[in-house]
């Protein structure tokens, strides 16, 4: 760089100079009213923000150059942080009209994805700084909000990057610090996830002990490897925003093992905070259930949602004010209308710490402190609270009540945004500041008589006195009066339309007045920073506040929610159960008229472990399985869930595997993607856990696909145990019902008028007989020609039903499901271990069956499939549609004797009676 800059002028040598400061950063130099980028920065901007790429004389060269306006500049910081760049603000610290040659800069701020702090620059969403440490086997992570000062360390070892990609989503994160010396695989491991890398040097992070005992930061609790990740983040604050380190509060340490671990897949399958497909946060859980009034109590309620909770003793305590606030309505609509009037107390007091809240800042404060009195005397009456309440009113008051007796007492209605300008303290809040004042205001009254007077004295009517910023104070005359100007008057300006003058008695008045003026503007930063440091030192009053408030706010919001969606509380069990009657998707719901949502009644115990769902596309299972996860998940934040009742165990994890996408980025196919979620599901999952795997195996060959799922179910069932639920389009599976004690058929109910089936949407006993598969295609507007393509192939394929249609383990007449069961492996005393298949059929036995005619054998085969049939789990049209096929069947084999002799003399070769009449076929003729 230092050859870069031989033969620039001296302005760019000092840009270069300042760049090299921040050499992962891209630098705002303050020319003037604009901040200028300049070189590879400008392209930059150029590329990111579509601002004219332009050019300025660099000496030698033309430099290029992008700039944006100081005053709207904090909008195009904030694009370049989500799109993961920093940005070092360079300011001009000396006045240009007083510099001598080259103006002084420094850069005063580095504003990165983690440490942004301004309200400009952030939502008001949860958003995390991290820090990894470590090998496999032994990560550690710790977490800190900029915007509030709160933190976190896992008290524990991760033994996986996969389980660290948990965490980071789990608390929302912003930019991650990494080793420097880390793997590249574990660099762009992170960089996948869409978080912004920083590189940190382990052995500088311990110099953050330098300035903060590490035990005050971060508990004792804390493995070494966590430990570490918090000096990173600690020192890397210090480093690009030294005044935050005072904002930081001690870390809290927590455990995984209590709370509700989702895994990436999940939190993206379930859409709980963002639409998997198309990112917006419109039609999420989050979005649906947010009824929260303020900003705190917005992002207490997200951080629930990210990491529920698995104790029943502490979900019951949050279900208890969630049921208080349901009970009193009255109640919950003034706590709620005392909500609205508050701000984000705890951004507020985060840039009290800082040392630089506005004037704007310190009127929110002081709206805040009064609604929090109003709701004090308001939940002072409530009988029968709960703890929430309780501990809300059992805090001290008295530290509010001074801080807002201050506030009021010192700001006036409408403050503005700076001290310095005399106005920002009301009258009487200060005798020395109000002399001041005075001075000031019978300066202006002077200022305001000499004009009169000397209109008076010179007889110019039109004289008047003015001020410049480049000139200050002036009399002004306009050209026809030239000739009235007295001798004592000195030009000082030409103007269009005449001269401007002063004179001796004017440039005495401008000295005091200037004197005036910065004796009054010290005196109100001197006020400002003393209001500060008392208001600072009810900081932890302020957090304690903004925590009961948070709590107040989540728990009239839910109380809020259930009583407008009809949401049941759920009954807490800790035997495994989950049984939802009712039940119902909270967001489908949400989105289509009242009323008009298909309940469910799913039950899952030890007797009904696996739930194997039939069913063709668009008959909803993947929203049945959804709604299951999504109650779950609302159950375990402390919310009532969308059902008409619920009994409902805590679960430690859940697993999806639902939706079909490749992995463009990876390199990875659908079903390579799919594999790996359920790797995931068998593998981490336990007893206690629950799993939801939509259409298993599909995306690979039929064959292949059936023995995938056959193997995953029985897996699940006999070696993990967790409670799942599975569907499938390959009915064979259905024959695992009584061969798994704990699995059991259930379908989504299809009805069919005039060739025209309806999803009845809901769930059923036993296993479907049928896909519809052509059907869903006619009604996804397939071209006539294709669906009636389509049917005479599936005729030309056997026209079967699929329970009849031939398997893949099977030569021929027997229907899947026996076949499948004649194919499920021999039980052994070890169900984990391989089992060869056996073929049970009498011909594999040896046994052929004589002299049986084809009529006979037919009747046989219906009277076989009459004494299995499942009669108390059939609807009136599927039992109709069973008795047409074993018409048409023993029709066809009576007629087989003719067909018999027609072979052996050579004739046409007819039926063989072993295929059926398709249900849809029509007579050739048409009719």
């Amino acid at each position: 760089m230092t050859a870069m800059a031989d033969g620039l002028t001296p302005m760019f040598q000092q840009y270069l100079e300042l760049r090299r400061q921040v050499p992962d950063a891209l630098l705002f130099f303050r020319l003037g009213d604009f901040y200028e980028l300049f070189f590879d920065d400008a392209h930059v901007v150029h590329k990111v923000l579509g601002l004219t790429l332009t050019g300025r004389d660099g000496g030698r060269e033309r430099v290029p150059m992008c700039g944006v306006p100081v005053h709207a500049a904090e909008g195009y910081i904030r694009t370049l942080l989500e799109h993961g760049y920093k940005v070092a603000i360079c300011e001009q610290v000396e006045d240009p009209k007083t510099a001598r040659g080259l103006v002084r800069r420094e850069i005063v701020r580095i504003i990165t994805p983690g440490t942004a702090v301004e309200e400009g620059l952030v939502d008001d969403g949860p958003g995390h700084l991290a820090a990894v440490y470590g090998r496999e086997g032994a990560y550690g992570v710790a977490f800190v909000d900029a915007t509030t000062g709160e933190g976190a360390v896992l008290a524990e070892r991760l033994p996986t990057l996969q389980a660290v990609a948990e965490e980071l989503i789990a608390f929302r994160t912003r930019e991650v610090l990494v080793p420097a010396a880390a793997p590249e695989g574990m660099q762009a491991f992170f960089a996948r996830l869409g978080v912004p890398v920083t590189p940190f040097d382990p052995s500088g992070a311990p110099e953050a002990r330098e300035e903060s005992d590490p035990a005050a930061f971060c508990p004792p609790e804390a493995p070494p490897p966590a430990r570490t990740a918090a000096e990173a983040l600690y020192a890397y604050v210090r480093r690009v925003y030294p005044a935050l380190v005072r904002a930081l509060r001690p870390l809290q340490a927590y455990r995984r093992d209590r709370t509700l671990v989702l895994d990436p897949y999940t939190r993206a399958n379930l859409e709980l905070f963002r639409r998997k497909r198309s990112g917006e946060a419109a039609g999420s859980l989050f979005q649906v259930i947010d009824w929260t009034e303020t900003p705190m109590g917005r992002r207490r309620l997200a951080r629930r949602l990210e990491r529920p909770l698995v104790d029943g003793a502490a979900i019951a305590e949050r279900l208890k004010a969630v049921a208080f606030f349901v009970r009193e309505g009255l109640l919950r609509h003034r706590v709620r209308e005392a909500l609205q009037a508050m701000y984000d107390l705890e951004r507020l007091t985060a840039r009290l710490a800082l040392g630089t809240p506005s004037g704007g800042d310190l009127a929110r404060l002081r709206e805040t402190l009064r609604a929090a009195l109003r709701l004090r005397a308001v939940l002072s009456s409530a009988e029968g609270a709960p703890m929430v309440v309780r501990a809300f009113l059992a805090a001290e008051a008295a530290p509010i009540e001074a801080a807002l007796e201050l506030l009021e007492r010192a700001l006036p209605d409408e403050p503005p945004a700076a001290p310095g300008e005399g106005r920002f303290f009301r009258p009487g809040y200060d005798a020395e500041l109000d002399r001041l004042r005075a001075v000031r205001e019978e300066g202006s009254a002077w200022l305001r008589r000499y004009e009169a007077e000397e209109r008076e004295r010179t007889g110019i009517r039109s004289l008047k006195v003015g001020y410049n910023k480049v000139f200050g104070y002036y009399i002004e005359v306009t050209k026809a009066n030239l000739d009235r100007v007295p001798p004592e008057y000195v030009r000082k300006q030409t103007i269009a339309g005449g001269e401007r003058y002063v004179t001796e008695a004017l440039r005495a008045w401008e000295e005091a007045e200037r004197e005036g003026v910065e004796r009054l503007e010290a005196r109100e930063r001197a006020l400002y920073a003393e209001l500060i440091g008392r208001l600072q030192a009810s900081g932890e009053a302020f957090r304690a506040l903004a925590d009961g408030l948070a709590e107040l706010d989540v728990a009239a919001a839910l109380a809020e929610l259930a009583v407008r969606r009809r949401y049941v509380e759920p009954v807490i069990r800790d035997d495994g159960r989950i049984v939802l009657r009712g039940s119902r998707h909270p967001v489908v719901e949400a989105v289509l008229p009242d009323g008009r949502f298909v309940k469910n009644d799913v039950v899952l115990d030890d007797r009904r472990r696996i739930l194997l769902i039939t069913g063709p596309n668009m008959a909803g299972k993947s929203t049945l399985m959804r709604q299951v996860a999504l109650a779950q998940i609302l159950f375990q934040i402390g919310s009532f869930v969308p059902a008409d009742a619920a009994e409902l165990t805590p679960v430690d994890r859940i697993f999806t595997r639902i939706g079909a996408a490749d992995d463009l980025v990876q390199g990875e196919s659908t079903f390579l993607v799919e594999m790996k979620e359920v790797r995931l599901a068998v593998t981490e999952a336990t007893p206690r856990s629950l799993i939801l795997i939509d259409e298993l195996g599909r995306g690979t060959s039929t064959e292949d696909g059936i023995a995938i799922a056959h193997a995953v179910i029985e897996y699940i069932h006999d070696v993990v145990g967790a409670k799942a639920l599975v569907s499938t389009h390959f009915h064979e599976l259905a024959a695992l019902e009584g061969r798994l004690s704990g699995l059991v058929n259930v379908h989504m109910g299809v009805e069919v008028e005039a060739e025209r089936i309806i999803f009845t949407y809901r769930l059923r006993p036993g296993a479907t007989s049928r896909s519809y598969g052509i059907a869903v295609a006619a009604r996804a507007g397939l071209p006539e020609r294709i669906i009636r393509r389509a049917e005479a192939l599936v005729r030309r394929y056997g026209g079967r039903t699929p329970e009849e249609q031939p398997t893949l383990f099977d030569g021929g007449g027997s229907t899947a499901v026996e076949t499948a069961k004649r194919m499920i492996p021999v039980e052994t005393t070890d169900r984990t271990a391989p089992a060869e298949p056996v073929d049970r059929t009498p011909a594999a036995a040896g046994a052929k069956p004589e002299g049986e005619s084809p009529a006979v054998a037919a009747a046989l085969r219906v009277a076989e499939a009459i004494r299995r049939l499942p009669l108390e789990r059939m609807t009136p049209l599927e039992a109709f549609d069973r008795l047409r096929e074993w018409q048409a069947e023993l029709g066809a084999a009576v007629k087989a004797p003719d067909a018999d002799a027609a072979a052996e003399s050579g004739g046409p070769k007819r039926s063989t009676g072993l295929e059926k009449t398709p249900k849809n076929a029509r007579p050739a003729d048409g009719r």
